[in-house]
């Protein structure tokens, strides 16, 4: 166990979502971009496969600290990088993956993590998946940037380099963990991507992995990812103002019920003509029922804002300058 109090230039965090043969190569890349640097650490987040416990008595961060993260089950990738970044103790945050990790050189563009740039992500250039695959990814990453206005090409790849004020003003939870570049964008960080090749190593096994799941991707699969672009459009757009949102929604609704009562009871008064019996009445009280609702759950969320407001910071200050 290292020293948690004291401070290092640099942590590598590799997320292990299975048992993966090629995990040597991702230390060996590690080792060999980092051999000239200042002293790193490197944390492995065993999601729930016990690979980790083989590797806790090695050294296969080849003399630098090295510390393993063992969780009970699967809980994603979002809560394991939340618990090493909790442990790291690097200024700057290396996350790599195990299945198709990057490259030595790769590995040295993630540490020239600089100047204005407070988040470097990597995007894959090879053919690391089938046609199925990067067509509902195409779609997904469509929609995204149709809800966000980011263009990020690619936000799945878990190769990225950030500065830990990053990591503790972006609360990780869910899925977020994919979004954390538009998340951080959002907040006025700064942002880059650069190539990487990918492709999983030869003879991995990952290849072939990686063409299965995508295929066999289930069908609640595609609706949560759908649902966390809907979350994520709203954390950009409206938690500072949440009437905005449900005020539209509500008065979409709203707006055709009280046209639809009032043109109901003019004819009635005018015509004479019977309501009892007449669904279109219980459609327009349904609709500014459940219009007046949905402006009320906006009320509410903007007295919750109100009342704190001063304990919400959605925004990032670079430098103050006199």
């Amino acid at each position: 166990m290292t020293d948690k109090s004291s401070p290092l230039k640099l942590s590598v965090l590799i997320y292990l979502p299975r048992s993966t043969p090629g995990l040597a190569m991702v230390f060996d890349s590690v080792a060999e971009a980092l051999s000239d640097k200042e002293p790193y650490e490197i944390i492995l987040l065993d999601d729930g496969t016990g690979t980790g416990r083989e590797l806790a008595g090695d050294d296969p961060g080849k003399g630098a600290p090295f510390r393993v993260v063992r969780f009970g089950r699967r809980f994603g990738e979002s809560v394991a990088v939340d618990a090493g970044i909790r442990l790291a103790r690097g200024d700057t945050i290396l996350t790599l993956p195990a299945v198709r990790p990057p490259t030595a050189d790769e590995v040295r563009r993630l540490c020239s993590l600089g100047g204005d740039t407070d988040l470097l992500i990597g995007y894959r250039t090879g053919h690391w998946s089938g046609r199925f695959d990067r067509l509902q990814m195409k779609v997904f990453y469509g929609l995204t940037r149709r809800a966000t206005g980011t263009r990020f090409k690619d936000l799945s790849s878990g190769v990225r380099a950030f500065r830990r004020e990053v990591a503790e003003e972006i609360a990780l939870y869910g899925e977020m963990i994919r979004f954390l570049p538009i998340l951080a964008v959002g907040r006025g960080y700064a942002v880059e991507e650069f190539p990487v090749s990918g492709a999983a190593p030869p003879g991995s096994g990952d290849e072939e992995t990686a063409r299965r799941e995508s295929v066999l991707l289930a069908p609640g699969t595609y609706l949560n990812r759908l649902l966390d672009v809907l979350t994520l459009f709203f954390l950009l757009r409206f938690t500072r103002k949440p009437l905005r949102f449900f005020g539209a929604v509500g008065s979409t609704l709203l707006v055709p019920g009280l046209l639809l009562d009032v043109w109901l009871f003019l004819e009635r008064i005018i015509t004479g003509e019977p309501l009892a019996g007449r669904p279109i009445l219980l459609l327009g009280i349904l609709l500014t029922v459940l219009g007046v609702q949905t402006i009320s759950i906006g009320l509410i969320g903007e007295m919750i804002i109100f009342t704190h407001s001063r304990e919400i910071r959605d925004y990032s200050v670079r430098e103050v300058l006199e």
